[in-house]
């Protein structure tokens, strides 16, 4: 049985490295828990480890549903948008990007539902952009890359304004194009986009069907970011873009293919599991063994009977 025992012990911690690989963290008291749950056990050793698998992909299963992102109307965004604009202003730049823009551009609301909004800011504006958020209290240090980041890049950060999930990301021009830098706060990892651009090209001022003025990431390189994802969301988006006045024809042809590379913030390094993802496992209730009566049973059994005996004799 202690061959068996460790042999159980040493499955559950593989389990665990695999989802910290994954960066997702089970804190040591489930674990614990899970060791004690299944150690000690008649059962087949492969039995076993089946129903140790079956816990931990229910368990992370759980998890990805949380995932799921909330939907939100055009005109949600819009007045989250405006809000953003008040509170920013005259500080520093912020560029309005993704599936929002031609409607906006076109002044349509959007007849989908989005996830979320984008925003880009200049990486050298990246802390004062922090600081207007956190003197309106709603910068999060928890859905900011620089908690988690071990490279020095900094990706951007997110922010919650009326239940809607804001997109702060950096870029910056380099001598081959543009860089862009985003990060998801929910599986920590950072995105890098290499764009071949120029500025100019990359942030573009357009002038909207009601006669507003918007200074948003081109066209075109929304189209080649549609492209890549190729959603059925994103072929609407297409159609709506190629609607708006300014689209260059000639750009979206000779434009490439952003290059696009993922890192991972977080991975096996425990000094920022207060933060990363923890996995509650559902842990299932000791079975108790047939065929014998253990020690603690007896000396109950014991105890009552001389208490029994002493209370007869008086």
């Amino acid at each position: 049985m202690e061959e068996k025992n460790k042999e159980i012990v040493n499955y559950i911690e593989y389990k665990v490295k695999e989802l910290q690989a994954m960066s997702m963290y089970v804190p040591k008291e489930n674990i614990d828990k899970l060791v004690n749950a299944f150690t000690n056990r008649v059962e087949d050793i492969n039995v076993i480890k089946t129903r140790i698998d079956t816990i931990f992909n229910n368990s992370v299963s759980a998890y990805k549903k949380t995932l799921d992102r909330e939907e939100y109307a055009f005109d949600d965004l819009m007045k989250v948008y405006e809000k953003i604009e008040k509170m920013n202003k005259p500080k520093v730049k912020l560029y309005l990007s993704g599936g929002l823009v031609p409607y906006v551009l076109l002044d349509q609301k959007s007849e989908r539902k989005h996830t979320d909004l984008d925003l880009l800011c200049k990486k050298e504006d990246m802390r004062i952009i922090r600081e207007v958020f956190r003197n309106n209290d709603l910068y999060d240090p928890k859905k900011d890359s620089l908690t988690y980041t071990v490279n020095n890049i900094d990706y951007g950060f997110e922010i919650i304004i009326d239940k809607v999930k804001v997109n702060i990301s950096a870029f910056e021009e380099k001598e081959d194009g543009i860089v862009e830098y985003y990060f998801n706060s929910k599986t920590k990892m950072g995105r890098i986009k290499n764009i071949n651009a120029k500025l100019n090209d990359y942030i573009v001022p357009y002038v909207s069907s009601n006669n507003k003025k918007y200074l948003t990431k081109s066209l075109e390189l929304i189209i080649a970011d549609k492209l890549l994802l190729n959603r059925e969301k994103d072929k609407k988006d297409i159609e709506k873009i190629q609607e708006c006045n300014g689209i260059s024809v000639e750009k979206i042809k000779k434009i490439p293919l952003p290059l696009v590379k993922e890192e991972k913030l977080v991975g096996d390094n425990l000094e920022f599991t207060s933060t990363m993802p923890r996995i509650k496992l559902e842990i299932p209730k000791k079975e108790k063994n047939g065929g014998f009566i253990n020690i603690g049973t007896i000396l109950l059994f014991i105890a009552i009977v001389v208490c029994l005996i002493l209370t007869l004799n008086k």
